[in-house]
């Protein structure tokens, strides 16, 4: 069996690099054979041996240029696919290409969040879209909030399942003290609107009144400009500049760090605009793995990622009192925050790629 995986990057800065990099390093510890058709080429020490091949269109360009590196590359494409049993699509814009250039190999795809979605949305691409969901062999949504957006799309769609995002526990593993005189709150995502930053801060406003030496740490790329300076104009409104730090290009080492230290993990998705959504939250299960309770929303893919009162708390989208509420009932309740910390390693555990990963065996052997 060999497996030919469709994949924007292979990086840990990003989502879907992340969820590949993990799924393919546990393949290979599994004798998965397999080879990676890439847009960006990797140099992720993970994978040294990888079969890689830097023939995808990059998604994120002008359509034209897209278009042209499509046709360059087509036939080659299809040589590689035509060596391989079984394609699996990690990123969903990269399904479209399965769908034209598959003809006899079995097509899966792995449906995170908003991308899940997107094209559903768009007229132009909804027709299309769905032949390429339904033509696919299996679809392997990662939460069940991301299946039943899915389903309201295409209701009739009988190929979906779901496997929930796994997290490499044992890296998060490290030794060392980190004691601190601050309370210390971290969140790790891009500054888009659907992670609700700005529901998080204005909650931290609430909680300085009680902890005035609280830091708050905003930890993830700040590309989108324009909701960056909506999030600093809030810090302002508050006076919150001494609380609120905002970081971004942090080492892999230095983000483990900052769990480690924090008091808790707080991330509060927003479901923005119809289609942008958080698909489950890989960085709960990190902060899990690091012995740190976590505090996220309902109706999102969080749902899945945290048992509400055991590796975590959820609250309501868009609702400052009832996370600020949350937050204070973490950091004055010193027996809650371990109790939740400690369930927080065991579910981590339990979402372990080396479990993960055999569930993905299972479905490669059925297709």
């Amino acid at each position: 069996m060999k497996i030919c995986f469709l994949v924007n990057q292979l990086s840990l800065r990003d989502g879907w690099g992340s969820y590949a990099v993990n799924l393919i390093k546990h393949c290979s510890k599994e004798n998965v054979d397999f080879l990676v058709l890439s847009s960006v080429q990797s140099q992720i020490n993970d994978l040294p041996s990888v079969k890689e091949y830097k023939v995808l269109p990059p998604l994120f360009i002008n359509r034209w240029i897209k278009l042209y590196v499509l046709i360059k590359n087509f036939f080659k494409i299809r040589k590689l696919i035509q060596g391989a049993d079984i394609v699996h699509v990690l990123a969903e814009p990269y399904g479209l290409i399965a769908y034209l250039v598959c003809r006899q190999r079995p097509i899966l795809i792995t449906l995170h969040g908003t991308y899940a979605v997107d094209a559903l949305n768009r007229w132009y691409l909804r027709g299309l879209y769905s032949r390429v969901y339904q033509k696919a062999k299996k679809i392997i949504c990662i939460s069940q909030f991301t299946k039943d957006e899915v389903l309201k799309k295409i209701p009739d769609l009988n190929n979906l399942t779901i496997i929930n995002n796994g997290v490499d526990y044992n890296k998060f593993q490290i030794d060392g003290s980190f004691e601190s005189d601050t309370k210390n709150i971290v969140s790790v995502g891009a500054l888009v609107s659907r992670k609700g930053y700005h529901i998080s801060i204005s909650a931290i406003a609430e909680v300085v009144k009680k902890y005035s030496n609280l830091k708050y740490y905003i930890i993830g790329n700040q590309k989108n400009k324009e909701y960056f300076e909506e999030l600093k104009k809030i810090v302002v409104k508050y006076s919150l500049e001494k609380n609120v730090v905002f970081l971004e290009n942090v080492l892999e080492g230095d983000l483990i760090k900052h769990y480690y230290q924090s008091d808790l993990f707080l991330l509060t998705p927003i479901y923005v605009e119809g289609s942008k959504f958080e698909g489950f939250g890989l960085v709960y299960l990190e902060a899990n793995a690091c012995g740190k309770p976590v505090i996220g929303t309902y109706g999102c893919g969080a749902e899945d990622a945290i048992k509400d009162n055991y590796n975590g708390l959820l609250v309501n989208q868009n609702d400052i009192s009832q996370t600020s509420k949350a937050i204070i009932n973490i950091l004055s309740n010193s027996d809650l925050a371990k109790t939740i910390g400690q369930n927080g390693r065991k579910w981590a555990q339990e979402h372990d790629w080396s479990e993960i990963v055999l569930e993905y065996i299972e479905v490669y052997r059925n297709t």
